[in-house]
């Protein structure tokens, strides 16, 4: 009984804090700006064990060269630098390669859908929900940055690291917070279970991790190209395995649940995405599964949340944040 009114507290506070943080205004107003998400992040936790040394930093041929084919400027190439240092035969993909690969998916999608879309407040807002949302998930250490695309298409997606993306015509189709939080619990569930980098590790182009390697790379900088380019290609154009689709919808609406949110933000989502099937024109409907049956399976899933039946869905504070429609 303890228990259960500790978490409960703890929901309630987390969702106390939000609300202050919108009011007073105690926010990096940076958040989510092309800028700021493209930059290295500061990873709340040393991804180097404290014996480990450090490696020898790459020639400056080799990352020029994958920035030239990932047509990045140089302010934007530390990242992928980084990621470089830590590949290693048959192994996971490791933290710092994660956020190499996320950050040049991220300048992928705004290439793709319209550059940022350019609202500052708004923009602050989205990753004050997302940041709730992420800091009570399975990888509370990683740094989560979300950014709204400048697309009247709806779509949302992960890229590896923590970059999340939603676009500015998804979210006026949103009703509340809960909605918008139960958007981002579930790309936000894509990163902590690590979808794209599983898939990227049984692709054919690292099917042999021994050839994934630092030595390679050397001569052959195509190779981190071709990755991006099979990353950008599952993200944007194939999709991902329904079944962790499922699983995302799954873990986001316990992540919503977690931060204090009703969980039928997702649920009443995909309500209202399955109503406009076959009209409006989105790449979501190719890249995700049914969405008759998300809807049949967050429903049940959700349904298990009988405690959180009071929780809120903040339609006010969200119709005010977003503005005229």
């Amino acid at each position: 009984m303890n228990g259960t009114r500790g978490r409960t507290w703890k929901r309630t506070w987390t969702i106390t804090l939000l609300s202050l943080a919108l009011a007073g205004g105690i926010v990096d107003p940076s958040w989510g700006i092309l800028d700021q998400l493209l930059s290295p992040p500061a990873d709340k936790k040393s991804s180097q064990s404290k014996g480990q040394q450090a490696q020898p930093s790459e020639p400056k041929g080799l990352i020029d060269g994958i920035g030239g084919l990932l047509g990045a400027k140089e302010k934007d190439l530390d990242l992928i630098k980084k990621g470089l240092k830590t590949v290693q035969a048959l192994q996971p993909i490791g933290l710092e390669e994660e956020l190499a690969i996320g950050q040049a998916v991220a300048m992928e999608a705004f290439a793709r859908f319209g550059g940022e879309y350019r609202d500052e407040a708004l923009t602050t807002y989205v990753n004050l929900v997302g940041r709730t949302v992420a800091e009570v998930s399975d990888r509370p250490e990683l740094t989560f940055r979300f950014a709204i695309l400048n697309s009247p298409e709806q779509n949302a997606f992960a890229a590896p690291g923590g970059y999340i993306f939603v676009t500015i015509g998804l979210l006026k189709t949103l009703k509340n917070e809960a909605e918008l939080a139960g958007v981002l619990a579930h790309e936000v569930a894509h990163v902590t279970q690590r979808h794209m980098l599983k898939t990227l590790q049984r692709s054919a182009i690292l099917a042999n991790l021994s050839e994934f390697s630092i030595s390679i790379m050397r001569k052959d900088p195509q190779l981190f190209s071709n990755v991006i380019d099979a990353a950008t290609d599952m993200l944007f154009e194939k999709g991902l395995d329904k079944e962790m689709e499922f699983e995302a919808d799954t873990v986001g609406i316990e992540y919503t649940y977690r931060a204090g949110y009703h969980p039928n933000g997702l649920r009443d989502y995909l309500t209202t995405l399955k109503s406009q099937e076959g009209m409006a024109a989105s790449r979501f409907f190719s890249t995700h599964p049914s969405t008759v049956e998300r809807l049949k399976r967050a429903t049940g899933v959700a349904a298990r949340y009988a405690e959180a039946r009071h929780y809120p869905y903040l339609a006010e504070r969200f119709r005010s944040r977003m503005g005229p429609a």
